[in-house]
């Protein structure tokens, strides 16, 4: 294959200013505000501009872990604002040119708070990040823009280099940032925070120490397993007894491997299924009861399910009772429900709900 054809399965480059870099903490910083400041030339909304990690991904080249570094290393100079719609499930992004031109000037910027909700602030009084939703940012429909012509300097949509961000000083220590509606296990910008995906995986690691196995993490390939046990609140003790079965299961096998993410997720699934109720005691739905929101709230109930909000769209609580329930005809009703309505961010947010256990076989992760 011709270098140019392979550039061109590569991806169109964009572009970004060099000059900015030192200003905004970083090269990353730079590149994610040009892609930002692009897209909000191109929406009239006054919030900014919806993107998901994903999207930032496979615009820009950057890991979800550079986002998130380059979006506290562009709010803590006051240059982007962050209005987080915890009903919608979206976080919007928006440059304060104000701030921009004085931190070019060299004047400091007046930080403008990230908002949540219908303009609120993120946090409670008392200071405290408030806790995420169990529905998790999800992409919207995309649509097709053609990209600017770039002046400036130009990167190729691979892998980025890591950049470091500046410290902050503490006369302008940042506030803390609002709640990351990112993914399910959203990392903590502070090292004090709690870190699930961390901690989980620690575990699985020192269990498997304890049985005299060196394991080794893909994060490639285990870190989806890992993000779906945090999304489906995986605590400490569901691990320990999930692993207790993965290595008794290993044992009767005679196979000597660790006991992978892939491998414990099932374990993890069983372990939190919810406790079977007598059927004496509950009236099962009448029909399909995936199929409306009469039948996904008497679901709900009959599984001790949380009732549904009453501004929560019932089609993403269903999400939550299928995984409940377990039911594979039920999931696989919803991914194609969501498909045939063209809903991405439900489709999304299906997928990472179900995990392994309830997709489809034939199904293989993007």
């Amino acid at each position: 294959m011709k270098l140019s054809d392979l550039l061109r399965e590569i991806g169109r480059p964009i572009a970004y200013h060099p000059g900015l870099a030192p200003k905004l903490g970083g090269v990353n910083a730079a590149v994610l505000f040009g892609q930002l400041f692009y897209w909000q030339a191109r929406t009239q909304n006054p919030l900014g501009v919806f993107k998901t990690a994903d999207e930032l991904q496979e615009e820009t080249g950057l890991s979800y872990e550079e986002q998130r570094n380059a979006r506290k290393a562009l709010r803590t100079r006051g240059v982007l604002v962050e209005t987080n719609k915890r009903l919608e499930h979206k976080l919007y992004f928006r440059i304060d040119e104000d701030a921009l031109e004085a931190l070019l000037s060299g004047d400091a910027p007046k930080r403008e708070k990230s908002i949540s909700r219908n303009g609120e602030s993120p946090f409670r009084e008392t200071g405290k990040v408030q806790p995420a939703d169990e529905a998790i940012t999800t992409p919207p429909t995309r649509e097709t823009l053609d990209r600017g012509e770039g002046k400036d300097h130009v990167v190729i949509q691979t892998k980025t280099t890591a950049e470091t961000t500046s410290k902050t000083t503490a006369a302008a220590a940042p506030a803390k940032p609002p709640v990351d509606n990112f993914a399910a296990a959203a990392a903590c910008d502070s090292k004090s925070e709690s870190n699930p995906e961390r901690e989980l995986t620690d575990l699985l690691i020192a269990l498997e120490a304890g049985r005299g196995k060196n394991l080794t993490i893909d994060r490639s390939k285990d870190r989806t397993h890992v993000l779906t046990w945090v999304g489906k609140d995986v605590s400490a003790e569901h691990l320990r007894e999930a692993h207790r079965r993965a290595a008794a299961r290993r044992d009767e096998d005679g196979d000597e491997r660790p006991t992978y993410p892939a491998f414990v997720s099932p374990f993890i699934t069983e372990v939190m299924a919810p406790a079977a109720v007598p059927a004496s005691t509950v009236a099962a739905p009448v029909g399909e009861w995936f199929k409306s929101p009469e039948g996904v709230d008497a679901k709900g109930k009959e599984l001790g399910q949380r009732e549904r909000k009453p501004d929560e769209d019932w089609r993403y609580y269903r999400v939550l009772v299928v995984r409940a329930a377990k039911d594979r005809k039920a999931a696989e009703h919803v991914l194609n429900d969501a498909q045939r309505f063209n809903s991405v961010d439900l489709y999304q947010f299906a997928r990472r709900m179900f995990g392994d256990a309830l997709m489809p076989v034939d199904d293989y992760a993007s």
